[in-house]
Formats: structure tokens, sequence, C-alpha cells
């Protein structure tokens, strides 16, 4: 055996009469010439035929496509037999392969993102790790039993009395806030300051009975000694007697508006004292600058100059 290159081997056949054959190695052997005397052989032109009993024996024809019978005696080496590396290449791709996948399984285990729906469509150790998921005892159906029916039996109840004591509760606080919305309406409204009485002198009436030019109020004409009592809910912030005005009670409302009762007999109230609509805080008279008992009465926004009791009156619903 001869190596004229790295593609090509020679090979020489041992026979009673030498042949030489020319192989080219590559991905796939090509088939060699066939041997002088084969089925595959053209029948040669002699015109001086050698006897058959010298001719070599018949070479059988090549059997497959990547494997070639050699009549000669002799072995091609390892690296240069056909199709060697195909079979080379077909083996590092299983390997490779079967290494992804390893690889793949252990992707899976370290970041935990297996989807189990149901322990109960695996097996063996597939199933135990599927519990560590889903719990030893998940299943997907609804647990309805006896026991369920107990725990209805017990709830049911239970939440009709939440119900219960939520709209108990409800109605409590609602009570409660109509209860004082109905004060906060008492205590602002107004009421007639007194009974048995006619109007006489109306706000800002002319003429030389008042100091001012003017009448700086509304007459409540009635016999003296009448029961008088505060129109609002208020604060006494003063009492005593203030000249023309004889005997005056001051009550300060909650907004800082001050209602003048004046020319009172008496006074039966005290400076701090609180009082609702309707209580006694004296009897009418004719003390001060007057020409019959009547009580004077004056209404001071924000305890500023007066204005007209009547209006301030029918602004808060009483009609005098």
């Amino acid at each position: 055996m001869e190596h004229d290159s790295d593609s090509t081997v020679v090979m020489q056949a041992l026979s009673p009469q030498s042949t030489s054959q020319t192989y080219s190695v590559g991905r796939r052997a090509k088939q060699p010439t066939p041997v002088p005397g084969s089925r595959r052989a053209a029948a040669p032109v002699d015109r001086n035929p050698i006897p058959a009993a010298a001719l070599p024996e018949p070479v059988a024809a090549v059997p497959a496509e990547d494997t070639i019978v050699f009549p000669a005696i002799g072995a091609i080496p390892e690296g240069r037999i056909p199709g060697a590396r195909r079979a080379r290449r077909a083996a590092a791709a299983t390997g490779r392969t079967r290494l992804l996948a390893g690889v793949a399984a252990m992707v899976i285990a370290a970041v935990g993102s297996i989807s189990v729906t149901s322990p109960g469509l695996l097996a063996g150790a597939d199933a135990a790790l599927a519990k560590n998921y889903v719990g030893a005892n998940a299943t997907n159906a609804v647990d309805v039993s006896r026991s369920y029916d107990r725990e209805l039996a017990i709830q049911k109840p239970m939440q009709a009395q939440q119900v219960q004591k939520a709209l108990a509760q409800y109605n409590a606080a609602a009570a409660k806030s109509a209860e004082k919305r109905q004060d906060e309406i008492t205590r602002n409204q107004w009421v007639i300051p007194v009974v048995g009485y006619r109007l006489t002198a109306r706000f800002g009436q002319g003429g030389g009975y008042w100091s001012s030019g003017r009448h700086t109020g509304l007459d409540f004409a009635g016999p003296s000694g009448s029961t008088l009592v505060a129109i609002a809910a208020g604060t006494v912030t003063s009492t005593g007697y203030e000249g023309a005005y004889g005997n005056r009670t001051i009550i300060t409302l909650a907004d800082g508006t001050e209602i003048w009762y004046c020319h009172q007999s008496s006074v039966s109230v005290s400076v701090g004292q609180q009082v609702a609509p309707g209580d006694v805080i004296g009897a009418t008279g004719s003390t001060g600058n007057v020409t019959g008992p009547h009580l004077h009465l004056e209404v001071h926004p924000a305890g500023g100059g007066p204005t007209d009791p009547y209006a301030a009156l029918v602004a808060h619903g009483v009609t005098p």
C-alpha cells in the first residue's frame, strides 16, 4: 500500500496477475473501477485471448453504496474507512442532545417553573414533587360533606345575628342623628317673646319720642308684668338698668347676634346663664323712657347696629 496524497490511497492486490487500483477518500468513497474479468467489467476486445485457465477468479460486485469489498489482501487505516466521519458526527450530535436535555432539567429544577394541575396525573417521583406545589391532599373538586352542612348550619344563623346587630346600630345612630338635628333645629328656632300684645311702634319710625329721631326696635304693648321669654337659645351677656331703655337684658346667640329686651319690670336671669327658646327671663313693664307698659325688642346682628326685628322673626319662622 502506498500513500501518494492526503486524499488518495493506492492499493495493490496480490493475485496471480497483480492489478493496481486507485481510491478517492472523502465523504463517500467512489466505487472502484471494476476488476477485469468481473461481471460489471466490459468484455475487452483482445485479438490474442488468454486461456481461461490462466485468468484470475472473478471478484464479486460492490454490495452497498457505502461498503466496498476489496479483492486485494490488506486493510485500510481506520481514519480512512468510508462512512467513519458520518458515524462520528452522528455520535457527537446524540451526545449534544443528551447534554442539552440534562441542562434543561437542571434549569427547571432550579427555577421551579413546573406547572402541575393534579398530582393524580403523575406517578412515582413526579407525583411526590407535585405534592410539594399543590399540597398532599389537594384536589380539583369541591368538598361537599356532612361537615360542610354542619358549618353552614352554624355560620348562617351567626351571619343573621351580625346583620341584625349592624342594622340596630345603624338605626340607633340614625335616630341619634335625627334627635341631634331636631334639637339643633329647636335651639335655633325663634319664638314670640310675649303673649297678649299688640304691635305699636315699628322699626325705623320717626318722631320726637326717640333721641336718635327714629325708632330702633319693635314694640309689643301689653299689660305690665306679662311673662317675657327668650326668643332664641343663647347666653345672657348683660342685665341691668340702662337709662332710656330702663331695665334691659341682652342675650347673645351662637352666631354673635344680640337680642335686647327693654323696659322690663323685673329680670329673672343673670350674666353667663344659658337659655333656650321659651325660657323665662323676666316680665314686661314701663321702666325708662316710655308712655305705657310694653316690650321694646331690638336685634343687633354680630353685635353691631340694630336691624328690623320683625324681618328677623319672619326669617326664623315666626310672624308676630
